[in-house]
């Protein structure tokens, strides 16, 4: 029996809801529907506001949900742990970890990690994320008053990393850099798999933390990757120019719509045409 489903794929940031609604056929991946709107607060009733509205509007069909959340709504980092730490000695350690960085309650935190393949005995590298309770029972809730199942929340540069890994069957290696505001965050993927993570806060212009990045992490992982891609707020088609003029000619955008079959919808959504990777967490999500 062929395989068919719809996700909507939402990205959420502390002002802005982006959807993408992809119809799951077989191996093939249709992009029905894309939209955004801003919104005040991160508040039940607000996201059940904008959500109604933007499902509404452009009759969204899928009924199940996939959220990719801003980074920088979410604890995370890369840390050296004991290898010979059993699992839940790690998950006290993170939630030490969180305390004593963020100056809150870990408690009240659901944190996840994962281990990277940069390890030096007798150590592990681990990389992992915390997102306050509060906040994902916000989006269950608000999902649920919406009609929809929310089944997946990720991290928007991890949903970035799908959209590649499902999209670009060919990628092979390959950095992944998301550029916001003040934050450059990258990894290193070796057919599919992330190897590194790195996180840099930043001020000023990011050419020069962007490039730090995918140096570090190109000499930590020792393989040339293929390619660089770049999304998040802050990229746009000029850094990249100035990227493959002066540094490097592997940089280039994410567009993850370029290697989807585009309902004549999507395909005339002006922020889709003029800024393809603004939608790569959203895309991403929706490929769960």
């Amino acid at each position: 029996m062929k395989q068919y489903k719809i996700v909507l794929g939402i990205e959420l940031g502390s002002d802005f809801i982006r959807i993408a609604e992809v119809e799951h056929r077989e191996e093939e991946y249709f992009l029905s529907k894309v939209a955004e709107r801003k919104i005040g607060t991160i508040q039940s009733d607000e996201l059940v506001k904008t959500l109604s509205l933007l499902m509404n509007e452009e009759s969204i069909m899928g009924r199940v949900a996939s959220v990719a959340i801003d980074t920088r709504m979410i604890a995370r980092d890369t840390i050296d742990i004991d290898a010979n730490l059993g699992s839940d000695d790690i998950a006290s350690f993170l939630r030490a970890e969180i305390d004593f960085h963020n100056k809150f309650s870990a408690k009240s935190y659901i944190p996840a990690y994962e281990f990277t393949k940069s390890n030096v005995d007798p150590y592990r590298e681990v990389f992992y994320a915390a997102m306050e309770k509060e906040l994902l029972f916000t989006l269950r809730d608000s999902c649920t008053r919406c009609g929809l199942d929310l089944r997946f929340v990720d991290l928007d540069h991890s949903c970035s990393e799908l959209a590649i890994n499902k999209l670009n069957k060919n990628a092979g290696n390959y950095i992944l850099i998301t550029v916001k505001e003040g934050q450059v965050e990258a990894s290193f993927c070796a057919d599919g798999e992330r190897m590194i993570y790195k996180y840099i806060a930043y001020s000023g212009e990011p050419f020069y933390f962007i490039t730090k990045a995918a140096e570090e992490l190109e000499f930590k992982s020792k393989i040339d990757p293929a390619r660089i891609f770049l999304t998040g707020s802050a990229a746009d088609s000029f850094l990249v120019d100035l990227l493959r003029k002066n540094v490097d000619e592997r940089y280039e955008l994410l567009a993850p719509s370029g290697s989807m079959k585009l309902s004549s919808v999507a395909s005339e959504y002006k922020e889709l045409k003029e800024h393809p990777h603004l939608y790569s967490h959203a895309i991403g999500a929706a490929l769960k």
